[in-house]
């Protein structure tokens, strides 16, 4: 793997979930481990404002740093991805949530690994986002678009078509269309394929659907998926678990793999993703050794 040693990390953000026991911390013994090393290092709380999105002014100063080392789960990952759409910069994740499909580093790798990030040993991985447009207005999310009924118990109707050709009418809780990174969210709780964050698709998946199959559909870039809420206008779309849209039964939704990415570091030789799946599923039993050379 190349080092990407050219890149000069100038300004670093710290972005950090409040909510989360000992993140403050964590945060506080960075910045003053690093304090020096960096010519700037700010550090922005995840504080949000009346419709649900960050605060304009840290958004402000996070799409103008060079590196934003993001303390917390992969929900604080999914919010931070949303204010630096467009942008590009590298996110190194520092995982003190239960999962972190999305992190790099655990809390007391923390040092070790930014250390490595100054020496260049890093690499940047980029994630295809999915784009919905509805309305003529354009939403993303890097890991999934739901969309269904507002209220839960009450079966959405929806139809789908991929390329303009109409494939089902699912009826439904809800209908998940997913990226590849999304993969490990939503979808993998219904029982959805796990697909290589690499890959350039989109992921088809009814939640509880009634008389009709539950088959994951995948589709590759390029592809577009059409969707429709055919009864009942108390229909909403949901980007990420974090954003909500209304939705009306005369109106498309349009769904497809976007052009915008979202960039994470990655340290050479650390990070394996279908060992992170592996490890975080338990599917490697403990009081087995596997030859893995």
């Amino acid at each position: 793997m190349k080092t990407n040693n050219q890149i000069d990390f100038k300004k670093i953000v710290l972005f950090y979930n409040i909510e989360i026991a000992g993140v403050e911390d964590l945060v506080n013994k960075i910045f003053n481990d690093f304090n020096e090393r960096f010519n700037e290092i700010v550090k922005i709380p995840l504080v949000l404002n009346t419709e649900g999105d960050l605060l304009n002014e840290y958004e402000q100063q996070l799409i103008k740093t060079d590196l934003i080392v993001c303390v917390g789960g992969d929900g604080t990952v999914l919010r931070l991805a949303q204010s630096v759409i467009g942008h590009e910069i590298p996110i190194f994740g520092i995982r003190m949530g239960r999962l972190g499909f999305l992190t790099e580093s655990t809390a007391q790798e923390a040092k070790e690994k930014i250390n490595s990030i100054l020496n260049g040993d890093f690499y940047i991985e980029k994630r295809k986002l999915v784009q919905a447009n509805y309305d003529e207005q354009n939403y993303f999310a890097l890991n999934d678009f739901v969309i269904g009924r507002k209220n839960l118990g009450k079966t959405a109707s929806i139809g789908v078509w991929i390329n303009g050709m109409p494939i089902a009418e699912y009826r439904s809780d809800a209908i998940i269309i997913a990226s590849a990174t999304g993969s490990t969210g939503y979808t993998l709780s219904i029982g959805g394929p796990v697909l290589m964050p690499s890959a350039e698709s989109i992921i088809i998946m009814p939640l509880a659907p009634h008389l009709t199959p539950s088959n994951p559909i995948i589709l590759p870039s390029g592809d577009e998926v059409a969707l429709q809420v055919l009864r009942d206008d108390d229909s909403i779309m949901v980007a990420d678990g974090l954003h909500e849209y209304s939705i009306q039964t005369d109106k498309k939704i349009l769904i497809s793999v976007s052009k915008e990415n979202i960039a994470f570091l990655r340290i050479n030789n650390s990070y394996n993703f279908l060992n992170r799946v592996a490890d975080r599923l338990g599917w490697l039993r403990k009081d087995h050794n596997l030859d893995i050379s």
